[in-house]
């Protein structure tokens, strides 16, 4: 098995690796997010139960008051739902780019390994470097597209939302 074979089983090793750390990040956040959610909604009903006890709501006004809170609750919980997908595009955007790094790495190592002579070694990495910089100006813009999306559909989504809220207010 050739040192390059073998260099390139490791990095995607490896990659794999960072790709399940960063899923199962995700899975972990968006848990701690639906728990959250659930506590912020408990809360929300005892704070409405309260306010409507202090301030003697009754009736319509209750309900009223325990479906604005609703809707609120609602909007926050499209949000994060838009967000935690959009962080997990992102994650997978981020493996992607590395592991397609790696790939790179593992062919750059062996054309630098066939060079015989400086000048033939001095090519080779020049070409390597301008390479790394068109690679990483492509990854940098890609990551962006999708923070971009992301930020789009989250905003689009918390305004649809709210102007349903409203309008059925």
């Amino acid at each position: 098995m050739s040192v390059a074979h073998n260099t390139n089983n490791q990095a995607n090793n490896r990659a794999k690796l960072a790709g399940e750390h960063i899923r199962d990040n995700a899975e972990k956040a968006q848990d701690a997010m639906r728990s959250g959610l659930n506590s912020a909604s408990e809360n929300t009903q005892r704070f409405t139960d309260q306010v409507t006890q202090a301030y003697g709501i009754t009736g319509e006004g209750r309900e009223e008051l325990t479906r604005q809170g609703a809707q609120s609750l609602e909007i926050m919980t499209q949000a994060s739902t838009m967000l935690t997908r959009g962080v997990q595009d992102l994650s997978r955007e981020w493996f992607s780019l590395t592991q397609e790094r790696l790939q790179k790495n593992v062919e750059d190592f062996a054309v630098l390994a066939r060079c015989q002579s400086l000048p033939d070694f001095m090519a080779a990495q020049s070409t390597i470097m301008r390479h790394n910089l068109e690679q990483t100006i492509e990854g940098t813009r890609r990551i962006g597209e999708v923070a971009t999306r992301v930020a789009n559909e989250a905003g689009q989504t918390l305004k649809a939302e709210t102007k349903k809220a409203s309008s059925a207010a």
